[in-house]
């Protein structure tokens, strides 16, 4: 590949149609380039290039001439659009409501961490009030400091 007449780096296209780099870049970062054959669709091409864009989108941008002059036909079935549109699944609401403050508290404790903080501790503790959702956070050397934070 060249940029002008300055040489940039030098590949060799795989049996998929993508370049794949030999050696190092001389100048400036790399970016993959997959070539077409003639029979590949370029809406699916598109697509891709486009960010997994909607077929309304890519319909307005045809229509502007922004695609190359490519008609778009129907966008196939994309893995990666469904993979890209997946949702975490939301907790249920508590079944506790505090009436009053430190009625029901929430605790939950992580650790041993990796690497101890210079304090020497390994351990993080919090303590939520389920009323006045106020947080408590304690950091712990060793699991049986609890129950005394706890009482603090």
């Amino acid at each position: 590949m060249t940029k002008g007449s300055l040489f940039i780096m030098k590949g060799k296209m795989n049996y998929r149609g993508f370049y794949i780099q030999e050696g190092s870049t001389v100048v400036g970062t790399v970016a993959i380039y997959q070539s077409l054959n003639e029979s590949d669709d370029k809406t699916e091409l598109w697509h891709r290039r486009l960010g997994h864009i909607r077929e309304n989108g890519m319909l307005v941008r045809s229509k502007q001439g922004l695609l190359g002059g490519e008609a778009t036909r129907k966008i196939k079935f994309c893995e990666a659009c469904v993979k890209g549109k997946h949702h975490k699944v939301k907790l249920g609401t508590g079944q506790h409501n505090g009436k009053e403050i430190l009625e029901y508290i929430h605790s939950n404790m992580w650790g041993p961490t990796p690497i101890k903080s210079q304090g020497g501790c390994s351990y993080f503790l919090t303590f939520i009030d389920d009323y006045s959702r106020n947080v408590g956070l304690y950091f712990l050397k060793t699991k049986d400091e609890v129950v005394g934070k706890f009482n603090e």
